[in-house]
């Protein structure tokens, strides 16, 4: 099967937690495109299900996002339920972005470049 996905997914290791309505959801990985989610079961959600709040805390605001359920799956956690951000601008893009990048530093150390894997620009 073709791997389709544009971005890259971020692993969350510490236990961060969203908001989503009025249940907090265990959230399993995030990128620019979205979040995934541990839920009890598959009938959590719904696909297609319109998600009209997102809460994430950040420092002294809440940042809220909207989204659609575009996957449910059975894992060896329990079930994923992956959401795809509906963005109402660029400043809830940008604090995605942001959030995906931390989890993914703070898990993943930056891959160095070898001086072999560089190319050379044309003089």
């Amino acid at each position: 099967m073709k791997n389709r996905r544009q971005t890259t997914r971020a692993a969350t290791q510490y236990g961060a937690i969203v908001t989503i309505g009025k249940e907090r959801f265990l959230i399993n990985n995030i990128s620019s495109e979205g979040i995934g989610v541990v839920v009890e079961g598959p009938e959590t959600f719904f696909l297609g299900q319109r998600i009209e709040a997102i809460h994430f805390p950040k420092d002294n605001q809440d940042v809220t996002l909207k989204g659609i359920v575009s996957h449910i799956s059975k894992t060896d956690r329990g079930h994923l339920c992956g959401i795809r951000f509906v963005f109402s601008g660029t400043k809830d893009f940008a604090f995605v972005e942001g959030l995906a990048r931390k989890y993914r530093d703070d898990i993943q150390p930056p891959v160095l470049e070898s001086s072999s894997d560089r190319k050379e620009s044309p003089k």
